[in-house]
């Protein structure tokens, strides 16, 4: 039980404009990449998780050499991504929406020395 929670992320996250992808006949799906950095937050998490009543999250995406993107297109999938693992939790262990989300901080920075960006994350219980 922890009231912390840090990630390292080996992928910048889809770009909100390419979270879910709209077919011909009305039906949306989220996209590949939208599921594989989903399933890449799920396993580092591993059962790790916050407890509280409210979170706050800071997040810092670094683009890498070709990256692009606004730095409101990123958060979304990062915070979906957190509460579908179960980042968030009440007392009592029961999985919590990004709805208990406060408070959040969202830096992006630019580096063309990596070849692939990445996002760290940090998840903390303020109450």
């Amino acid at each position: 039980m922890s009231d912390k929670l840090y990630l390292s992320i080996p992928l910048v996250p889809p770009s909100v404009n390419h979270y879910k992808t709209r077919f011909r006949n009305g039906n949306t799906v989220v996209s590949k990449s939208a599921m594989a950095f989903k399933d890449t937050i799920a396993l580092l998490i591993r059962g790790k998780f916050a407890q509280g009543k409210t979170f706050a999250v800071s997040m810092t995406i670094t683009l890498g050499q070709g990256d692009r993107g606004d730095i409101d297109n990123y958060p979304k999938m990062v915070m979906d991504g957190l509460a579908g693992a179960g980042a968030f939790r009440n007392r009592k262990g029961e999985n919590m929406s990004d709805a208990h989300v406060t408070r959040m901080l969202v830096c992006l920075d630019r580096d063309e020395r990596p070849e692939h960006g990445f996002t760290e994350v940090w998840v903390e219980a303020i109450a």
